[in-house]
């Protein structure tokens, strides 16, 4: 048991370093294709898309190791009580995650090729995604560290 513990631990840090590389992948990003030529900007345009697709899967990396944990290592989600309360703040902040990260999504697949107004709002959003990110690692060091 303890080697399928370790396993999934392993893969949910994959799962994190997977969504945290979107996160600065895609602010660093949004600086080139503001500061770039109108003719680069479809270009450089079609890479946050396709990190969006490492994110969703680093999110489901997430979940599926996440659950797997509460059940191998918890005993299941009747034991959640005896976890600290910054386990079910983590909880929390990870389910408005996976919210923001479907919200994100939707709005890119409506965005139209160079809809300012729709770059700012996903923007704006996908900092918010980061944060939330950082204060999910932040609850989880406090919880278990």
């Amino acid at each position: 048991m303890d080697t399928l513990i370790q396993v999934l631990l392993v893969l949910h840090f994959v799962g994190l370093a997977m969504g945290l590389s979107v996160s600065f992948a895609n602010i660093v990003m949004s600086g080139l294709i503001a500061k770039a030529a109108p003719a680069e900007k479809g270009i450089l345009g079609r890479f946050p898309p396709v990190m969006g697709r490492l994110g969703h899967f680093g999110l489901a990396l997430l979940w599926i190791s996440g659950l797997g944990l509460v059940q191998f290592k918890w005993g299941g989600f009747g034991n959640m009580g005896s976890l600290p309360w910054q386990f079910h703040a983590k909880l929390t902040l990870v389910i408005l995650l996976s919210g923001l990260v479907g919200y994100l999504s939707a709005q890119q697949r409506k965005m139209a090729p160079g809809d300012t107004a729709a770059m700012a709002k996903l923007q704006k959003f996908g900092k918010l995604a980061f944060v939330t990110a950082l204060a999910i690692i932040v609850f989880a060091v406090l919880a278990f560290g």
